[in-house]
């Protein structure tokens, strides 16, 4: 691949957050007024400790009563856990709180850029400038940046040979946990045992310390909250299969098929490479998630890295620059989820069953980069030698 200077990096960096900036257009005014999803975070924080955090009328009540406003659909949505990570910013005023919060959202998407393999890290600053969901992390004040920092850092550690820290890093995601329901299907066909060990062990830990700012029944009044309707909204902008199919009478059934397919496909992309597997598991992910929106695109910036290569063919060399661009995510603004749904699926698809992969090409330019070596050095523990492409 072409090395591109640091200047043209910056112009082309530059470009792309001017195409999303205007894309938002007037829309960044309620960022700027603190009209994100950090108002249900800083509830959140607010309510900890307390039998109202996932109770509505409250967690609306110490909206309107603290920050000024309220919204149905900016509920407080994550583990108990996490609202000891509010707590601190509930004890600013509200406008001050948003104001640091937008700042480490840039900041979590930084320092994803710099943990990410430093040989990719000029088209990696490339990807989240051009990223629409990425740019909408800070425009709604989302907090998938620092799932993007965690996957960013478990990959680092796992690189150098440290998968039980890797596994603890990767814990960090359960945050957005329905966005990760293919990568048990990764870690089984890879056989990354020590790694599943050291995740199951980090989601436990959380888990158990969500008893202390959420209560001993938490675990029915959250499942209670997922359970309505209203905190679904807006499914025809999902670019899932839940959006796609949830209208249908027994959509259930559809969505399950659906989703073994996706997993299917994943665990064939990822025993024949474990870097596409991991691609094909982030986005099946978002395909497979009951709740997904715009800004949970933004996981598709880590799984194009870790496709897009010399040796790839043109024509998923073509749908890898779809996905990064502002298109199929512009018409999801817009009301139509099909590009989005579809590129997801093909991309899936394609590093399951492509037939025209260069994989010699491929595994060369691994090799070359020593990427192919780490990868079979840290996947030697466990007898397997299939780190490079089938």
């Amino acid at each position: 691949m072409v090395r591109w200077s640091k200047t043209r990096v910056a112009l082309v960096c530059l470009a792309g957050l001017a195409v999303n900036a205007a894309i938002f257009g007037p829309a960044l005014a309620l960022t700027a007024h603190g009209t994100t999803d950090f108002m249900g975070f800083y509830a959140g924080g607010k309510l900890a400790f307390t039998p109202g955090l996932y109770n509505s009328t409250k967690v609306m009540l110490t909206e309107q009563t603290f920050e000024g406003m309220s919204s149905p659909t900016r509920l407080f949505m994550r583990l108990p856990v996490f609202s000891l990570f509010y707590w601190p910013f509930a004890q600013l005023k509200y406008p001050a709180a948003s104001a640091v919060w937008e700042a480490l959202c840039v900041l979590s998407l930084l320092a994803f850029a710099l943990f990410w393999p430093r040989r990719q890290r000029r088209y990696t600053f490339v990807a989240a400038c051009w990223s629409l969901p990425a740019m909408l992390i800070v425009a709604e004040g989302q907090d998938i940046g620092f799932v993007l920092l965690s996957i960013a850092v478990a990959f680092l550690l796992m690189r150098r040979r440290f998968p039980v820290a890797a596994g603890l890093a990767a814990s960090l995601c359960m945050v957005k946990f329905h966005l990760l329901l293919m990568i048990p299907v990764w870690i089984c066909a890879r056989r990354q045992w020590r790694f599943a060990a050291a995740l199951c062990a980090g989601c436990a830990a959380l888990l158990a310390l969500s008893f202390l700012p959420g209560g001993w029944n938490w675990p029915l009044s959250y499942l209670a909250l997922l359970a309505k309707p209203s905190n679904t909204p807006y499914r025809d902008a999902m670019p899932t299969m839940y959006g796609l199919f949830g209208a249908l009478p027994h959509a259930v059934i559809p969505e399950l098929i659906v989703t073994g397919l996706i997993a299917f496909a994943v665990w064939i992309a990822s025993r024949a490479n474990a870097a596409w597997g991991l691609a094909a598991a982030l986005a099946g992910g978002v395909l497979a998630a009951p709740h997904a929106y715009m800004a949970d695109g933004a996981l598709m910036v880590p799984a194009l890295l870790l496709v897009f290569r010399a040796g790839i063919s043109v024509r998923l060399r073509a749908l890898c620059y779809f996905l990064a661009s502002p298109v199929p995510w512009l018409l999801l603004m817009c009301g139509s989820a099909i590009g989005a749904r579809l590129g997801l699926a093909a991309f899936v698809v394609w590093l399951a069953w492509g037939k025209s992969l260069n994989r010699s090409a491929i595994r060369s330019n691994l090799t070359s980069s020593g990427l192919l070596a780490s990868m079979n050095n840290m996947l030697r523990w466990a007898g397997t030698d299939q780190a490079g492409a089938a």
